[in-house]
């Protein structure tokens, strides 16, 4: 889903897409608003042992569904900053998957170690925004536009950080909810 449509996904308990974690296609699962959990993970669509590229690590949903800890910090942007944030473990190939180039960075704004929610950063030229935020943020960690859900001036994209990128047809990401 696009930044764009931000508000038909967040609000709205609509299946969309194709549910089914192997084909290259987005979705919404009626999961995200009725499964509850502990910890999240990232998976591709073309790996069928699930490795997760990226896993919490702190009990970053508490019991709750992925859509409540998302509206739990409200709408809009910090100045910045990030509304919040978990632990994360990175594995597999996440080194190769756009959007993770970060991961290895800690910024002014958040650790390597973690992916943050409703991050947002403006510099003199420019401002960049992500629902989630995956690795550090700041200056020297390309702002914030790296992650889910981003948005750059008046760009919007899936996944990554830049509106140049193509998105991948070899694979999707699976947002899982353990």
């Amino acid at each position: 889903m696009r930044w764009a449509d931000y508000t038909l996904w967040q609000y709205k308990e609509v299946a969309m897409g194709a549910i089914n974690p192997m084909m290259n296609a987005d979705m919404i699962s009626p999961a995200f608003w009725l499964v509850s959990g502990r910890e999240l993970k990232v998976t591709l669509s073309n790996d069928s042992s699930h490795t997760p590229l990226l896993q919490t690590t702190d009990d970053c949903l508490g019991g709750r569904t992925f859509r409540s800890k998302v509206l739990s910090y409200g709408y809009g942007y910090p100045p910045d900053g990030c509304k919040g944030s978990c632990a994360v473990q990175y594995s597999g190939q996440y080194k190769s998957i756009e959007g993770f180039q970060q991961a290895g960075c800690s910024g002014e704004i958040q650790s390597a170690n973690n992916i943050g929610f409703f991050c947002y950063m403006a510099s003199k030229n420019f401002k960049s925004g992500a629902l989630i935020m995956i690795g550090g943020g700041g200056y020297n960690c390309s702002l914030v536009d790296h992650g889910f859900n981003i948005e750059e001036v008046l760009y919007a994209h899936d996944f990554g950080g830049s509106a140049l990128e193509t998105p991948s047809e070899s694979y999707a990401l699976n947002l899982w909810v353990c």
